[in-house]
């Protein structure tokens, strides 16, 4: 796989949740976006491009990350220090993210509610961290806040990808919530197992809508052009599973789609809240702190961001 010459336009046309959020971001950040998008999608797509994902693929990628960039060979490990170079990205951050996916590969389990914090985290609260420095955001408090947003993220996917996840061995609803068997009856159409992952569901978009609530607090740190990006974002992807939630019993079996009128009726309904988060929060003088509880969960997960800082 090779990276696309204009970025962008792969960003807008990959990306339907985020390619209005997109056209939002300051132009002199928006190239570097999309660069950064193409190497988060690029791994993605090794862990996802068979049953058991491209393994090899992604152990070529961190082989290259730890490489002098004279000595780089691959085209996303290469571009992807090109941009850590010209923004100050941590590299730590981006090798514990395809470590992540590499670990991904293949079946999937996930036992507790710890390990899915934990792999939240590796797949998509490090593209959090990576995102700060392209935003030009270097506040320390802040990481926090953008890890929050990409764990939440993450945890709208697996809502969103039940079924299909465990038509591919991947079951990452926490066992201690809902076994793997249970998924398998549900998914076949088992009325009592299908009220077994409904409520697993309902328990993952309600951990995730704590998630969300904290990183929207957290866009204080995000200059006012580019928070408008992020905010929008934010408000299109929770809305994945809102609409799940609003659906009712069985609505995991197949995947959520928001239509564009449901995006623009989503992001009517939010005007009040980002006046609101604007007016008590983003404006205030002070930055908002971490959610204690929040931060409880990072230490049982054994997240610790100060490793993550940036060069």
């Amino acid at each position: 796989m090779s990276l696309t010459t204009e970025p962008e336009a792969d960003f807008k046309r990959k990306s339907r949740t985020f390619s209005l959020a997109a056209m939002l971001f300051a132009a002199e950040d928006r190239q570097a976006i999309a660069r950064l998008y193409a190497f988060c999608r690029a791994l993605d797509d090794y862990a996802d491009t068979t049953q058991t994902g491209d393994r090899k693929q992604l152990q070529r990628v961190l082989d290259n990350l730890s490489c002098e960039l004279r000595d780089n060979t691959h085209p996303v490990a290469r571009d992807f220090l090109l941009l850590a170079r010209e923004r100050e990205l941590p590299l730590s951050a981006a090798l514990a993210l395809a470590r992540a996916l590499c670990e991904d590969c293949g079946p999937r389990r996930i036992e507790s509610e710890s390990e899915l914090i934990r792999f939240a985290f590796g797949v998509a609260g490090t593209v959090g961290l990576l995102i700060c420095p392209v935003l030009r955001i270097n506040k320390l408090g802040a990481l926090p806040f953008a890890v929050d947003l990409g764990i939440a993220f993450q945890l709208t996917n697996i809502a969103r990808d039940v079924a299909e996840d465990a038509s591919r061995g991947r079951f990452y609803l926490p066992s201690r919530w809902v076994s793997p068997m249970e998924i398998e009856k549900a998914s076949e159409g088992e009325n009592e197992a299908i009220v077994k992952v409904d409520r697993a569901v309902k328990k993952i978009l309600d951990l995730a809508e704590k998630f969300y609530a904290s990183a929207l607090r957290g866009m204080f740190f995000i200059p006012a052009r580019n928070r408008r990006a992020i905010f929008i974002a934010t408000i299109l992807y929770r809305e994945i599973g809102r609409k799940s939630s609003r659906q009712g019993t069985g609505s995991w079996r197949k995947r959520m789609i928001v239509s564009p009128a449901e995006k623009g009726f989503a992001l009517l309904q939010s005007i009040p809240l980002y006046r609101r988060l604007n007016r008590d929060v983003w404006m205030c003088a002070e930055p908002p702190t971490h959610d204690p509880r929040l931060k409880g969960q990072y230490k049982e997960a054994g997240i610790e961001l100060s490793s993550y800082r940036q060069p």
